[in-house]
């Protein structure tokens, strides 16, 4: 069914809608309002007429009927020498009938389950599914994207702009269809080597060169692990001044002072005293021999060597990281812990130089010289670790897009481990919407088989009981019935399935038909359409039916008769019956008597759930539409003429000169029996007679003529005082109180209205 109308841009209406449709709506309004235009647009709606191209309808579901409207355009296409015959299912073969009818249940049901389906269908794949996937898409945005996209903005690239292209990816790489999907890694791994590979210009960095401290670390350990250090250097002990020198134990000082004996000099450098011979002086130096001297020279000779490497291998410290930032920042080196190490190094090296130096002054002395191999080799392990890095993020350089890809899927994977419930969640929930729409789109592509296999059998079956006979049949009956016996409908003479109208001498009539005569019989025939079609396998096709003054020009007797057959339209749509093909009913009309007769039961506006109610009015050549849900605003054509006077601002001034006539018409002139002389004689004041007769004057103008200035419209004053003296008139009378009762009454059902 039709939910809303909405006429949009397409004159009289700017912004107008027929909304909350029921299976009936009865729409009045005065000729030229905007009905026919509504009916227009209903019957070519699928044209893409340009003048139609901002209105729309709104239906209950995808699968609607298809819309047959009877109006002016209706007659005169349809009134013409050869009409198409109408099939309908023939009345005589009640069993037959009986069976379709059944089948007919049957695929109504079918097409209600197959409606309910797709709306469960319809709610899944665009409620409930784009519910969930737009919080998880939000989800993943902030929990994923916003939390980590300060630190890892390149591997995001591509996805930064579009929640849905971001939930996409995680989706894919979490599903596994991205390909590699990387490991789960330690973020400060994955700083480290973004910062190496989304560098802007990335180069290789040398390692730290530590060979040759190495190589000086390997000569002081041969000099500190010299025999020479541990051994007791003395003089030769075959000469008899070695005893009191071994037991003296003064070895050492004896040397030392030899330097200051001089040449022929007798004088002792110990005692002073001249106690000097040369054979003491022959003694002294046949003590201190060559080999002493070999090895005191040879301890000298040690001395420098590891003095000289213990500065090497300071300086090789202190400058092995000069300059090197890049490849301090690369290799994470801890500079101020390698600098207390190699300030206790120099310590320990130059304590070392001080033993050596004490061997020398004193040969016969044994010694240890400090190890410092494990110091130098934490100071080597920091470098080895440090060039590791170097090693490490020179591959990097060196396989720059494959190890940027594998950072960036390791960023990836790492990043949605810590989303792993929210992630499976989702993919949960998904799937079970996955697995609904799969098993609803299959059992609607069931119930849509079952209901193409009944409409088939459905036309087998019209086929064989449907022709044109039944709709001749019932027209003529209904013609004759209601005294249409001048002519009748009769099947073509050379067209099959074709129908013309003939009088009873059998000469063919179309033009010579009164208005009357042809608006009843299109009516009958459009009547017919409603249970068949012109094309016999659409027969049961579901319809909407309008009806656009279906009363035009009829006499109040065919109007009656008319009037019951959309009652009874009505009550067939109300019940549903299989074997009305009317599913909704718009009925537009500007007669009060037809409106009245065809919408009340009984002869009371009684408020049905199934019908709903609208006004059109026209105000300055704009049309606009008023609801008036399932209450009936037209009771008599008198109350509404009260109703169109109390609605003045959704009015025209002319149509409100226009109903004050016909009130005074027709409860002074009418009813009453007075006019207009008599009731301007009971008016005693000369200027209240002034008014009323220009009152009357202007009525009987303004009604029924067009001012010759077309843009010219009485002003408000002007109006407000006519309409005092429209009171004034019914006060003079005597009739006052029937001016207040309607005014009241019409008051009370608007303000009743309001209310609802």
């Amino acid at each position: 069914m039709i939910k809303s109308i909405k006429m949009n841009n397409c004159v009289p209406f700017q912004q107008a809608e027929i909304s909350d449709c029921k299976k009936v709506n009865f729409i009045f309004g005065a000729n030229g309002s905007g009905k026919s235009t509504i009916s227009t647009f209903l019957k070519k709606y699928l044209d893409n007429n340009p003048r139609f191209e901002s209105s729309s309808i709104e239906w209950d579901n995808p699968n609607h009927e298809t819309i047959e409207v009877y109006n002016r355009e209706f007659r005169q296409e349809n009134l013409q020498e050869e009409m198409p015959g109408i099939f309908t299912l023939g009345s005589e073969n009640i069993k037959e009938n009986e069976e379709i009818d059944q089948l007919m249940r049957a695929l109504d049901q079918k097409e209600k389950d197959l409606v309910f389906e797709k709306g469960l269908l319809d709610k899944c794949e665009k409620e409930d599914k784009p519910i969930c996937e737009a919080k998880f898409r939000d989800a993943v945005w902030e929990r994923i994207l916003k939390k980590n996209d300060k630190d890892f903005s390149k591997a995001f690239e591509g996805f930064r702009g579009s929640k849905e292209r971001f939930s996409g990816e995680v989706i894919k790489r979490k599903t596994g269809i991205s390909g590699d999907p990387g490991r789960i890694c330690d973020r400060d791994d994955l700083l480290k080597r973004s910062q190496a590979l989304y560098s802007s210009k990335l180069e290789k960095c040398n390692m730290f060169y530590v060979r040759d401290i190495q190589d000086l670390l390997f000569n002081l350990n041969q000099i500190k692990n010299d025999s020479i250090w541990e051994s007791v250097i003395v003089g030769n002990t075959d000469v008899n001044i070695s005893a009191l020198i071994k037991e003296l134990d003064n070895a050492s000082w004896v040397s030392q002072g030899r330097q200051y004996l001089h040449d022929n000099s007798r004088k002792c450098p110990f005692c002073q005293q001249e106690t000097i011979t040369d054979e003491f002086r022959q003694k002294l130096e046949s003590f201190f021999d060559k080999e002493y001297e070999r090895k005191k020279n040879c301890l000298k000779e040690k001395h420098d060597y590891y003095d000289g490497f213990a500065k090497q291998i300071v300086y090789a410290l202190e400058t092995v990281i000069q300059d090197r930032d890049a490849a301090v920042q690369i290799g994470q080196l801890n500079v101020e812990l390698l600098a207390t190490r190699k300030d206790l190094l120099k310590d320990k090296l130059e304590n070392n130089i001080k033993t050596i130096e004490e061997k020398i002054s004193e040969p016969g002395k044994k010694i240890v010289i400090a190890d410092v191999s494990d110091l130098v080799n934490e100071i080597l392990n920091q470098f080895v670790l440090a060039n590791k890095m170097i090693e490490d993020y020179n591959q990097l350089v060196d396989n720059h897009a494959q190890e940027s890809k594998r950072l960036t899927d390791d960023i990836w994977t790492t990043c949605l481990s810590q989303e792993e419930d929210l992630i499976k969640t989702y993919l949960k929930e998904i799937d079970k919407f996955e697995k609904e729409i799969k098993g609803r789109n299959i059992t609607i592509s069931r119930k849509e088989q079952d209901i193409n296999r009944l409409k088939t059998e459905i036309e087998e079956r019209e086929e064989k009981l449907t022709g044109v006979e039944t709709s001749i049949n019932k027209i003529n009956n209904y013609l004759r019935i209601y005294g249409f016996t001048n002519f009748s409908i009769q099947p073509a003479d050379n067209k099959k399935n074709y129908y013309c109208i003939k009088r009873d001498d059998g000469t063919k009539v179309v033009n010579t038909l009164s208005e009357g005569e042809e608006t009843f019989l299109t009516f009958l025939y459009f009547m017919q359409k409603v249970d068949g079609s012109i094309e016999q396998g659409h027969i049961a096709d579901k319809k909407i039916i309008v009806l656009d003054d279906p009363i035009c020009s009829l006499d109040s007797t065919v109007l009656y008769i008319v009037s019951n057959m959309v009652q009874e339209l009505i009550d067939r749509i109300k019940d549903n019956t299989n074997s009305c093909r009317a599913t909704q009913l718009f009925v537009l009309t500007h007669n009060v008597f037809f409106h009245k007769e065809a919408s009340h039961v009984g002869g009371k506006a009684i408020e049905r759930s199934f019908v709903n109610y609208w006004i059109i009015r026209k105000n300055n050549n704009i049309a606009s539409i008023k609801p008036y849900g399932m209450k009936n605003p037209i009771a008599t054509s008198y109350e509404l003429l009260w109703r169109e006077l109390n609605e003045e601002n959704e009015t025209s001034f002319i149509s409100i000169q226009n109903v004050m006539r016909r009130i005074i018409e027709f409860y002074f002139t009418l009813l009453g029996g007075e006019d207009k002389d008599d009731i301007i004689k009971k008016i005693v004041s000369i200027e209240d007679k002034i008014i009323a007769k220009s009152l009357f004057q202007w009525i009987n103008g303004g009604s029924h003529t067009i001012p010759d200035d077309l843009a010219f419209e009485p002003e408000t004053d002007t109006l407000n005082q006519y309409k005092k003296v429209f009171k004034r008139i019914f006060e003079v009378s005597g009739h006052l109180s029937h001016y207040n009762m309607m005014m009241k009454k019409i008051g009370a059902q608007n303000n009743t209205e309001q209310a609802q």
